[in-house]
């Protein structure tokens, strides 16, 4: 690798941080410029204008966390007018013409880190209180992601914390480091602050849509979010489990009010789920509802307003602007979605076929919880899919939106143009299903079977695994940690047959004799129900290839090259594109 194309285009004489109005606070001005040369970060304006540049450079490679993450991935499949750009990409074809793949941008925004992270005077303070330290642990945050989204998708990647200001730092020779080596560099820059509270800016907007009411720490990703994934990758999944448990259940940041006697009272701390949940498609109305054998429809639109939204699930958001004259517009949502069908990215046959696949639990809402039956509808279908995608067709056209990007709409004259107001790169369900991931992992490494049942656990009914040691307030609070299954499948929790961690309903699952089941097969089980809830729950946010090579670490390459290579579904295998997958360097990007 040439080491000046991979971060020679970064060298500057000067860098750009600046803003006019945190109301349009990705408006950058070029003609000012803030220049380098024994240049100290001293002042609150310098922290906040420098926070913002880095920002602004963090909104180029948004979209490609959801591109890279999913093309390559599963759930994502082209459709037959993708440009040669994505469809290479979904063959694992990394052209060096590819306009998705040039690594200088993840660079621009590290070097932009290091330089605040370097020139920042965090003794400065003002009442007493330290006024530079919110923003320098902000660009360590974002550094770090960054690093990690490089690791990723690219291997072994250079890794340095000094800003490249002249050509001979741009031609030295850099470490390289793989997501292990990563972590054990990152983990001690990182554990000082993991209970550090990021900035919170007033007056700020994105896309039209307000973000002051929620706290802007939703900018940054969170540190103790940074460890646990750090953790997960390194393989310390007693670290991992605790530090993504306590995330949920001692986070100060979150805080659920519930009604208990008459009167409101504050659980601080918990980072509930939420019981919204997805109970039949949210299109059917009437007698097509009643006809189609499921309940009717219960809060899904909340529920996807709070994966869409900054007031919902949100933990991390990467705000966009709705207009190019504004600042920089998401792609995304023009991939996945458009008229006459014409967009280059659908979601696979193979998600449709573990949507369709699963069970949903039906139960009389009106019975108390003591006489609440169930019955089980048999393949029905997870729910979920029928809120992500929206589908209509008239006499004109057939028009398809992916219902987790599109956020607002405009014309411009010929046609509408549909944009996101927000990525998201961290959200609750997330944090549950990874905290699921780690304690399944600690349950192998430990050869503890009660702790895969706990991990399962989160998956059915959360509580009893957060809160081991109970909670006065218990039948308040377990509502808003049922386990992510139910969102879709209905009152999963409430099954003592099918859903279940027991030889016989694991025997079921692999379609073998009960009496061979072994722990192996337990683990792997528990495994398998996480890898698909991430699939249900999360497909399409940028996850889903990486959540593959993690997996694939455990389980070996055939695991991800098995399900990638079914992306048209499992009858429809790709034999070639398996066997490509079978060899691990194809999973990983050309650096150049």
């Amino acid at each position: 690798m040439n080491k000046k194309s991979v971060i020679g285009l970064l060298f500057v004489g000067a860098l750009t941080f600046t803003v006019t109005s945190c109301a349009d606070m990705f408006n950058i001005d070029s003609s000012r410029v803030v220049y380098e040369h024994n240049h100290k970060l001293d002042s609150s304006a310098d922290s906040v204008y420098s926070t913002i540049g880095i920002l602004h450079a963090f909104q180029k490679i948004a979209d490609r966390y959801i591109i890279l993450g999913e093309v390559r991935g599963d759930m994502v499949d082209i459709n037959k007018n993708a440009k040669a750009s994505l469809r290479n990409l979904s063959e694992f074809n990394f052209d060096d013409d590819n306009e998705y793949l040039q690594v200088s941008d993840y660079y621009n925004v590290i070097n932009n880190c290091n330089y605040l992270i370097t020139h920042m005077d965090t003794t400065i303070r003002h009442n007493n209180e330290a006024v530079m330290t919110d923003e320098y642990v902000a660009a360590l945050s974002i550094r770090a992601w960054t690093y990690m989204q490089l690791a990723l998708n690219y291997g072994k990647v250079p890794y340095y914390t000094n800003p490249i200001t002249t050509v001979a730092a741009s031609e030295a020779d850099y470490p390289k480091y793989d997501i292990k080596q990563l972590a054990l560099v990152l983990i001690p820059q990182l554990m000082p602050y993991m209970d550090y509270k990021l900035p919170a800016w007033d007056g700020i907007s994105a896309g039209g849509q307000d973000l002051t009411s929620t706290n802007c720490d939703l900018l940054f990703p969170p540190i103790q979010l940074l460890l646990g994934d750090l953790y997960l990758w390194l393989g310390d999944y007693q670290n991992a489990w605790l530090t993504y448990r306590d995330f949920i259940t001692d986070n100060p940041k979150y805080t659920m009010r519930a009604t208990t006697g008459g009167e409101t009272t504050n659980f601080p701390g918990l980072m509930p789920l939420g019981n919204g949940q997805v109970k039949t498609n949210s299109r059917m109305t009437g007698r097509e509802a009643q006809n189609s054998g499921y309940p009717a429809y219960n809060d899904a639109r909340s529920y996807l307003n709070g994966i869409l939204g900054s007031r919902g699930e949100a933990i991390t958001v990467v705000p966009m602007e709705s207009s190019s004259q504004n600042g920089l517009v998401s792609e995304v949502p023009g991939l996945f979605t458009s008229r006459e069908n014409t967009h280059p990215l659908r979601g696979s046959d193979l998600w449709q076929e573990l949507s369709s696949a699963q069970d949903y639990f039906f139960t009389n809402s009106s019975a108390s919880e003591v006489n609440k039956e169930y019955s089980i509808l048999g393949n029905k279908g997870d729910q979920r899919i029928n809120l992500f995608v929206r589908e209509q067709k008239n006499e004109e056209d057939e028009f398809e939106t992916m219902e987790k990007f599109v956020q607002g709409s405009t014309n411009n004259g010929t046609s509408t143009v549909y944009y996101a107001r927000m990525l998201t790169l961290y959200r609750r369900a997330l944090v549950h299903l990874r905290a699921a991931e780690a304690l399944n992992c600690l349950a192998n490494q430990q050869h503890n079977g009660q702790l895969a049942v706990q991990a399962f656990g989160i998956l059915r009914d959360g509580f009893d695994i957060l809160f081991p040691n109970g909670n006065t307030y218990k039948a308040d609070l377990q509502p808003y940690t049922l386990g992510v299954h139910a969102r879709g499948c209905g009152e999963v929790y409430l099954d003592t047959a099918s859903y279940m961690v027991r030889p016989d309903a694991i025997a079921k699952y692999y379609n073998k004799d009960a009496a061979s089941v072994n722990f192996t097969d337990t683990i792997h089980y528990v495994e398998d129900r996480i890898c698909d809830e991430l699939a249900l729950e999360t497909t399409f946010e940028g996850n889903r290839f990486t959540d593959l090579i993690r997996f694939a670490e455990r389980r070996g390459a055939d695991y991800l090259a098995g399900k990638v290579a079914c992306r048209k579904g499992t009858d429809n295998r790709d034999e070639a594109l398996y066997q490509k997958l079978l060899n691990k360097s194809s999973w990983y990007l050309p650096l150049k």
